[in-house]
């Protein structure tokens, strides 16, 4: 479009019908993405195998170790004793035979006391009655848990246990799932431009785009930085009157070394003797009834008040 159609656009006026079409042309913009390429886009990568994320230059394949990654390099010393060592299948599970041999002497022996009162199954309390068999709360079993009675069997139908017997009932505002029937129009219908480029799908190049190091242009090189930016570039003072934290361990002067304490300073440091809660609430005559309280007279309402319930 060129400076006069584009003039022309903006000196005609705008019906309402252009407007929607504008919005739709906006709408159908496909959303960027606003992920970072460094971290969203790249190489393909396969976790799991020993495959380097970046190819390998020839020079490093070519190059002598240091001395240093020599000595990395190194397995881990083995310090156990030739033939001290485990089976692979040991700790294992799956084995029908056992994880280990045992010998013969360890088959022929006879066990002790100790083990043969260890060996033994836990026995019921003495006061234990088994109410239903053993296969009771079994599972895989055909045939009922628990066998019914004649009784139970023979029994007749009660409107209750009819009533729980039914089916629940759906909510009488329930509406089942619609089913929506294509018409044979929408099936032969062809779509429109606008329909087939919404549905192509978002193209996604494979990154980076960028080079992690690029070539800094000579003009950006030699650029002199104008007032503004270097007041922006300069590092944040601190207020006036600042003073920075003081250290946990100073020097002391030598004037407080030879200070002398006064006599209010001496009095404030000695410290504050009490008397212990044993010594201040002990009182002998704690439990002793006084020749007074002995001779008193009760009132009318303390002998209301000391009628039993």
């Amino acid at each position: 479009m060129t400076e006069v159609e584009a003039a022309r656009c903006l000196s005609a006026p705008v019906t309402l019908k252009e407007k929607k079409r504008s919005r739709f042309r906006e709408l159908s913009i496909p959303k960027q993405s606003k992920a970072t390429w460094w971290t969203s886009f790249g190489p393909n990568l396969v976790w799991g195998n020993q495959d380097p994320m970046w190819p390998i230059s020839k020079a490093a394949l070519t190059t002598n170790p240091t001395p240093r990654l020599c000595e990395l390099a190194r397995p881990k010393t083995d310090h156990r004793p030739p033939g001290n060592f485990i089976p692979e299948f040991r700790y294992s599970c799956g084995r029908t035979s056992q994880l280990w041999q045992v010998s013969p002497v360890a088959m022929r022996t006879r066990a002790s006391d100790r083990i043969r009162r260890l060996s033994r199954h836990k026995t019921a309390p003495a006061g234990y009655l088994e109410h239903r068999s053993q296969f009771a709360y079994s599972c895989g079993r055909c045939s009922p848990i628990w066998q019914l009675s004649l009784a139970a069997m023979d029994c007749g139908e009660r409107p209750h246990t009819t009533r729980l017997a039914q089916p629940k009932q759906t909510h009488l505002d329930y509406l089942p799932s619609r089913q929506t029937i294509v018409s044979d129009a929408s099936k032969n219908c062809t779509p429109s431009e606008h329909t087939n480029r919404l549905a192509v799908p978002k193209q996604r190049p494979e990154g980076p785009f960028r080079d992690p190091e690029w070539t800094v242009q000579q003009g950006a090189r030699q650029a002199t930085a104008s007032e503004r930016l270097s007041e922006l570039a300069k590092a944040k003072k601190v207020a006036d009157g600042y003073q920075p934290s003081r250290d946990v361990l100073w020097r002391v002067s030598i004037g407080a070394r030879n200070a002398v304490a006064s006599n209010r300073m001496g009095d404030l440091s000695k410290p504050i003797v009490r008397d212990t809660m044993d010594h201040v609430q002990f009182n002998p005559d704690a439990f002793n009834v006084s020749e007074a309280a002995k001779k008193a007279k009760a009132s009318a309402r303390i002998e209301e008040l000391a009628q039993p319930i």
